[in-house]
């Protein structure tokens, strides 16, 4: 409490007293070497005088006078090289001439250095402490009712404003040459020191500002501190950052980026406040000068705010900070959406900084291909370079993230611009990618075993390909997506891809190259030269598997973005002839002739065909949906479940969904027979079914089992780092792993079929609503990924829904023992023996009069590994998680009333065990039956 007392109250901590106090003890530290500055600021003696107050002044701190003592006392002090070594810019005293450092290390120099340093942390605290005072004070005279919006009645902007303390802050933060004391060198104007301040004061300053700035919400407050060109000059005087030391950046940048994400959170909130964040240029080329920058010659308006952030964020510095980096693309984009005219048409006729913002979105696109094809390249499986990888996909997400809100920002010819760049700059160069090979080295075929090395034209081409997938996925542009759909799928190509080089600026209507090209492909302009798409004829070897599942997976994720674009619909899909009624070119072709060949039992090869599978169910239904609405259009309605028939028996991608199931299904029941695989095939079948489906309870605590089909396979999923490198290493080959492998596909397969069978059905009772409604609804109908378990499929898989715990059960008709656990002995448990499960219940009713009792827990006979009696006790090993005094590690003991009565029960346990085991091994053939395709076309699993 004696501490606190010695503190001066809130009131005069935040008044004008302190602040003028403050004030006057800042440009004591300052005015070391301008013995002028005070009489020059109109700083009477008074206040000089007033900084010595005990309540003001801390005298842990020393403070210099303007008479220059600190040159008398200390001769060996030389502030004026130590000055030189500690600011923020350049300069040879610590660069050198030829890039190394200069070593100082005199007594002279080594006492200024500190001294400097003192006096410049004074400086910081000082700065820090006039921003306090200014902001709670103001802050709070502008939430008080009292105060009338005239900053007159505030003591303490007053004196803030009077003495033009904002505009000493600025003349803190710029920059002056080093080493000039001479005022005639160095006007008052541009100067309070004859040195350049260092990165921490400089920081301090930009941090001042911005707090003024975010936290003071009174207008006349706000405009004072905007007016008179303070906030743009102290903007412009931290560019270009390559004049400040790397120490200094570190410090400042941030703080920097701060002041300028504060004032576009204030300039949204009030667009009007535009004018006062820009500046009048002086023109003075010559008008015939063709190369003066347009937003010059047609408004003569600078926009400093827009211009620092996007000179820092294509700064170095900022791309090595990731947090300051996507500030300032935040900023960049805020500025740009805002709806403000005045604003929008700055930014639209501002042609350099589209420019420069467009250049440097893609070439930060293109060195993020080159680091992932950089770590591609090598062994097929490494946790390192996998887990880099994943960081690489997260940060292009982001970045594809960021050209999105560019392409929608609303800014008249940026999306054009930047269209033609990201054609250009990164299309271009992945197409390249795409199509490497070579008659001395073509595509090898890699990925399947672990010991695999992925070459450089490998790596290139799939990271490609993932490329083109993160685009149609994150850069949801409509003109865009479709220029790239036809630069990939369209069958004729512009010669125009293979000779040309990203080398020339976008910056007048005849470096637009691509787009006009692309637009002339679509449109058939027969004056134009077009060529055979070689891009799209690669994209077809690769899904056919000519060069590997491990590209055919990244392949089938491609096609996947495309289909759930809405920039491509059914008449893009068309004009692309991705669906085609030529089946030796198609796309289609392609997917049937990749399921249809024989695969190897892989992890690798799994995962291609799950995305080839959900490839071809998006296909087939983008085929039934032209089908029916060509037969609509052609007045056919009525007979829609033909035209089904019709459109699946042509389809080449349904027949080899049917074959390749029917494959899948018959290898399974092969390896059954295989001596070491029959006894636990059974086993291989129950886990694979419940690792595919998941208990969904409903209300009433029904349970149904589902499988979601969009999550295997889909590109949300497989577009992972896996894709390119994996992280651990595959299982070795044996009989047991083919066999799950067989078992997995034909149950995938098999539920594929069943989406496509219930699509038909759909489309089969909408035809006939419509009919009746007379209105179309085929655009109503959506593909369903849900796969709900068979009856069939839940008694192979143990998914049948059994008492819950703590439900009632009925034991009439049931056969049960009284029995007591060995962990906790409780009176009256009873241990209940159903055909396929056991449960043990303790009784409503000790006598047993109602003959209902409470589940406490239920095992299924198929998780009981193996029973021994011993005397009594009965001892059960179970696959079962533990369950509170029944169940300890897997182990379940229980003492009934006689050794007779426990023997009947293991007896019974076994019995039950094997019969329910033979049961289910005789409905395995008919759950790994072949599809039977009926003569409409449509197959019956």
């Amino acid at each position: 409490m004696f501490g606190l007392k010695l503190l001066p109250n809130s009131k005069k901590r935040y008044s004008a007293e302190r602040l003028r106090a403050v004030y006057t003890d800042l440009l004591q530290h300052i005015d070391l070497d301008n013995n002028n500055l005070g009489q020059r600021r109109g700083i009477s003696q008074e206040d000089i005088e007033c900084h010595k107050n005990e309540y003001f002044v801390n005298n842990n701190h020393v403070t210099y006078g303007n008479n220059g003592n600190i040159n008398n006392n200390n001769v060996n002090v030389d502030l004026a090289t130590a000055f030189r070594i500690l600011s923020a810019t350049k300069s040879p005293d610590k660069e050198g001439e030829g890039g190394g450092a200069v070593a100082i290390r005199d007594d002279s120099s080594v006492c200024g250095i500190q001294q400097a340093k003192k006096l410049e942390n004074r400086v910081i605290e000082l700065i820090a402490t006039i921003g306090e005072i200014v902001n709670r004070h103001g802050g709070a005279l502008s939430s008080s009712s009292s105060f009338q919006n005239d900053v007159k009645t505030d003591p303490v902007f007053e004196y803030f404003s009077e003495k033009c303390i904002l505009k000493l802050f600025v003349d803190i933060a710029k920059e002056v040459r080093q080493g000039t004391t001479s005022r005639s060198e160095s006007s008052s104007s541009s100067s309070v020191h004859g040195v350049v301040w260092s990165g921490p004061v400089k920081a301090q300053v930009y941090q001042t500002v911005s707090l003024l700035i975010s936290n003071v919400r009174d207008q006349s407050i706000v405009y004072y501190l905007l007016s008179n060109n303070y906030i743009n000059e102290l903007i412009q005087c931290m560019l270009p950052l390559q004049q400040w030391t790397e120490p200094a950046m570190s410090k400042m940048v941030p703080a920097y980026v701060d002041l300028l994400k504060n004032l576009t959170l204030q300039l949204a909130d009030e667009p009007h406040l535009f004018p006062f964040l820009t500046l009048e240029m002086n023109v003075t080329a010559d008008s015939s000068d063709d190369k003066i920058e347009d937003s010059v010659t047609k408004n003569n308006v600078e926009f400093p705010l827009f211009s620092a952030a996007l000179e820092t964020a294509t700064s170095y510095f900022a791309q090595s900070d990731s947090q300051i980096y996507a500030t300032c693309l935040s900023i960049i984009i805020n500025l740009m959406h805002l709806l403000h005219p005045p604003i929008q048409t700055w930014i639209c006729q501002s042609s350099c900084s589209q420019r420069i913002l467009a250049d440097h979105l893609c070439q930060r696109l293109h060195d993020r291909y080159q680091r992932m094809t950089n770590l591609t390249r090598g062994p097929v499986v490494d946790g390192s370079r996998n887990k880099s990888i994943a960081s690489q996909l997260v940060s292009l997400k982001d970045e594809m993230g960021m050209v999105h809100e560019i392409f929608w920002s609303g800014v008249r010819g940026m999306d054009v611009r930047l269209c033609e760049s990201l054609l250009q700059r990164v299309v271009s160069v992945l197409l390249k990618s795409l199509s490497q090979t070579t008659t001395t080295r073509p595509f090898l075929i890699v990925g399947l075993i672990d010991a695999d090395v992925i070459p450089e034209s490998e790596a290139l081409a799939q990271v490609s390909t993932i490329f083109f997938s993160c685009m149609f996925s994150n850069l949801a542009y409509v003109p865009f997506q479709r220029m790239l759909a036809v630069a990939l799928f369209h069958p004729n190509s512009t010669p125009i891809w293979s000779t040309f080089e990203p080398n020339q600026y976008i910056d007048s209507p005849e470096a637009y190259l691509f787009m006009p090209a692309l637009s002339d492909i679509v449109n058939k302009v027969e004056s134009k030269e077009t060529c055979p798409n070689p891009h799209r004829q690669e994209i077809l070897k690769t899904l056919q598997g000519n060069y590997g599942d491990w590209r055919t997976a990244a392949a089938a994720c491609l096609l996947q973005s495309i289909l759930k674009s809405d920039a491509i619909d059914t008449d893009a899909l068309t004009m692309l002839e991705i669906i085609s009624g030529d089946e030796s070119k198609s796309i289609e072709h392609s997917i049937a002739t990749f399921l249809t060949k024989s695969h190897n039992p892989t992890a690798v090869t799994s995962k291609a065909l799950e995305c080839m599978g959900h490839l071809s169910l998006l296909l087939l239904y983008h085929n039934l949906r032209i089908s029916i609405q060509d037969q609509e259009g052609e007045g056919e309605g009525n007979d829609i479940k033909k035209q089904i028939e019709r459109s699946l028996s042509k389809s080449p991608v349904w027949d080899a969904l049917v074959k390749v199931c029917a494959h899948f299904c018959k290898k399974a029941m092969e390896f059954r027979k295989i001596n070491g695989v029959s006894d636990i095939f059974l086993d291989l079948t129950e886990a694979a079914i419940k690792n595919r489906y998941t208990a969904r309870y409903n209300e009433s605590g029904s349970a149904t089992f589902t499988c979601l089909l969009s999550r295997r396979g889909c590109i949300k999923n497989t577009l992972d780092a896996n894709l390119l490198v994996r992280n651990f290493r595959g299982v070795s080959a044996n009989d047991v792993e083919s066999t799950r492998f067989y078992i997995n596909m034909s149950l995938h397969f098999r539920s594929l079929c069943k989406v496509v069978d219930r699509l038909c059905f759909a489309f089969e009772m909408d035809a006939k609503i419509s009919s009746a409604s007379n209105e179309k609804r085929v655009q109503n109908i959506n593909l369903d990924f849900v796969d709900e378990a068979d009856e069939l499929t839940k008694a192979i898989g143990g998914l049948s829904g059994k008492p819950e715990d703590c439900a009632d059960l009925d034991l009439t008709g049931r056969m049960f023992f009284r029995f007591q656990s060995a962990l906790k002995p409780v009176e009256a448990l009873i241990l209940v023996l159903d055909p396929t499960d056991i449960f043990i219940v303790k009784p409503v009713v000790k006598n047993m009069e109602e003959n209902r009792g409470t589940v406490m827990c239920g095992i299924s006979l198929r998780n009981i590994i193996g029973a021994a009696a011993d005397g009594s006790w009965l001892h059960v090993a179970v696959r079962n998680s533990d369950a509170g005094f029944l169940i300890k590690n897997g182990n379940m003991a229980l003492q009934f009333e006689s050794p007779g009565t426990c023997l009947i029960v293991k007896q019974y346990l076994d019995r039950s065990r094997e019969v329910l085991r033979q049961n289910l091994l005789t409905k395995i053939p008919d759950l790994l039956q072949s599809p039977k395709v009926s003569s409409d076309g449509s197959c019956v699993c």
